[in-house]
């Protein structure tokens, strides 16, 4: 049984019913909602067709936080050429009367076009900048700019990402992925916005960001390493080092982790992976991400269902030869306490699956922040707190009713857990629960054998 989640994004090729029926029916878990193609009110509108499509899938709203793109003329740009380019043209306009109040400073990069075109900034004047280029190239309107070596200072959400987030909270939207992250402040104040239930996952594309990870997970639910921006502003040679560093780091800290960018690129036009995508997929897998995820390659691609199938059956091979320490458990050994336990249990018995019964769906992604050998059936009350128990690793939430004795609430949940085909006749499961009340953090443990 897969235990890496699939985060599938929803677009015109995947976006009516049946096409939101074939995504989970391939096996998504996660479905994206990509800000950066829909208005406001279309968002609004894709939360209610996913939820009316797939009322038990989770929700991922994924903000478009800052644009910047060249908006001049189409241009040659020839090595050591010098230029003067105003602010608005490379998209840096945010309000602020000049170019140092952005943060910019005299030798920071600038880069274009996904970093085919390197300048350096040799002037700040006023609303213009003086660069010289580096490495040039043809500049056409409408291409990305980074800014690799500058932290941009005003804040990292538009009045539309603050509309955005507002409509996700609304709606019920289970994830919301804020971009361009670099200081935990950021993630903060989006909290605010959503309050506790909602789950915020930091995108983790820029050098700052990697600079800061720790505090950045530690107000963070989940991270995602954000491989396009991400690839563009670092070296192209050390991106490997970082999505691992990424992983590990989340691992650590217990919180989710999400792999994106080009898993797939090719299936957007092709029925089959390239061996390069297959590598790189099960790579993710090994480096022990909660999840993988497909972006055009489910919203724009030919055969959206049958590239996340293609997914599915890379993950579960992968997932075959890769076996995590408790990185988690070792970094938080009291946080971990019954969680850690119930993972050894299950590794040493030979388990089939661990069944936790939790309320909000905090202890069951402590037991998936443990990577135990079992799956986890996760029993729940909280129809919100399983779709968003979607998102972990291994975890497979159920809603059933929870009872307040702990013995009935046990056998409530095997027969839940039945139910769902989850449990046969001779398996082997460990139990982990609490006696103080369905709210509490689990302290308990039992083995049990499915008669």
């Amino acid at each position: 049984m897969r235990k890496t989640k699939i985060v599938a994004t929803v677009g015109p090729a995947s976006s009516s019913p049946e096409g939101i029926a074939s995504l989970l029916d391939a096996g998504a878990d996660v479905l994206r909602l990509n800000c950066s193609h829909l208005t406001t009110e279309n968002l609004r509108k894709a939360i209610a067709d996913v939820r009316a499509a797939a009322p038990r899938v989770a929700v991922l709203v994924d903000i478009q936080g800052p644009k910047m793109r060249y908006s001049g003329e189409e241009q040659i740009l020839v090595d050591g050429q010098e230029l003067t380019l105003g602010m608005d043209v490379l998209g840096l306009d945010t309000g602020l009367r000049k170019s140092e109040d952005l943060g910019l400073q005299v030798g920071h990069r600038v880069l274009m076009d996904d970093g085919r075109i390197e300048c350096r900034i040799l002037g700040l004047g006023g609303t213009e900048v003086s660069l010289q280029v580096v490495r040039g190239g043809l500049l056409r309107r409408n291409k990305g700019v980074n800014l690799p070596d500058t932290e941009v200072f005003g804040g990292v959400l538009s009045m539309k990402d603050i509309a955005d987030i507002e409509v996700a909270r609304e709606c019920g939207a289970e994830i919301v992925a804020i971009s361009f992250v670099q200081h935990p402040d950021d993630v903060t104040r989006v909290r605010a916005m959503v309050g506790p239930e909602m789950l915020v996952i930091a995108k983790i594309e820029r050098p700052q960001a990697l600079q800061r990870l720790e505090a950045i997970c530690r107000v963070s639910d989940g991270v995602m390493a954000a491989r396009g921006d991400l690839g563009v502003e670092l070296p192209y040679e050390e991106l490997p080092t970082s999505q691992r560093t990424i992983a590990l780091t989340a691992l650590r800290m217990g919180i989710i982790s999400i792999c994106a960018t080009e898993m797939l690129e090719s299936m957007i036009e092709s029925s089959r992976p390239t061996r390069a995508e297959v590598a790189d997929v099960s790579a993710a897998v090994r480096d022990g991400f909660d999840a993988v995820m497909l972006s055009a390659e489910s919203a724009v691609g030919h055969n959206p269902a049958l590239a996340v199938r293609s997914m599915g059956s890379i993950c579960e091979v992968a997932e075959r030869s890769t076996f995590l320490p408790n990185h988690f458990a070792d970094e938080n050994p009291e946080a971990a306490a019954v969680t850690a336990a119930a993972a050894a249990l299950a590794k040493r018995t030979g388990a089939d699956w661990i069944l936790s019964l939790t309320y909000t769906g905090f202890s069951a992604r402590l037991l998936a922040a443990c990577r135990p050998s079992a799956p986890i059936v996760a029993v729940t009350p909280d129809e919100a707190a399983a779709r968003r128990l979607r998102a972990a690793w291994g975890v497979y939430p159920i809603v059933s009713h929870r009872d307040h004795s702990m013995t009935r609430a046990i056998e409530e949940g095997l027969v839940a857990a039945r139910a769902h085909g989850h449990v046969r006749s001779g398996q082997r499961l460990v139990i982990c629960a609490s006696r103080t009340s369905p709210r509490s953090d689990a302290d308990t443990l039992l083995l049990h054998v499915e008669p």
